[in-house]
């Protein structure tokens, strides 16, 4: 009798466990890798200071981000982090867990963002030509 208990109760806590498969596996940040030549180039990502390039940040997966780098000398260079559905996600909605599908939704985890790591070279700024002068 107890071994059927601990049985069901192990059934029962794998089957929980699995419903939000994507939480579990991906968490709800992921680590973007971003490298800039030169180096030294000040990162904003979404408008927040994130310090200078090479840097790996840890940013949300529910949102695409806007990541601009600026350095003096060159010029300013700015994209984007788009999310997309991970597999994870759609192994919970294949498999029949569609209340780990909507938590995984809710919280941010069924996306992946891509690229996962830039690399950036920063082209040089263009002189600026001398203003006219006043005769």
């Amino acid at each position: 009798m107890m071994n059927r208990i601990l049985i069901h109760s192990v059934i029962i806590g794998i089957a929980l466990g699995l419903t939000s498969c994507a939480t579990i596996i991906n968490t709800t940040t992921q680590s973007v890798e971003i490298v800039s030549e030169p180096q030294n180039a000040r990162l904003t990502i979404d408008g927040k200071k994130f310090g200078i390039t090479p840097q790996v940040v840890n940013i949300e997966r529910g949102n695409n981000h806007v990541i601009k780098l600026e350095l003096d000398g060159y010029e300013p260079y700015e994209t984007q982090v788009t999310r997309k559905i991970s597999a994870w996600y759609w192994s919970n909605i294949l498999n029949g867990f569609i209340l780990g599908g909507i938590f995984d939704y809710l919280n941010g985890s069924m996306y992946e963002l891509l690229p996962g790591r830039m690399q950036i070279q920063l082209q040089e700024a263009k002189p600026q030509p001398p203003p006219p002068s006043k005769r």
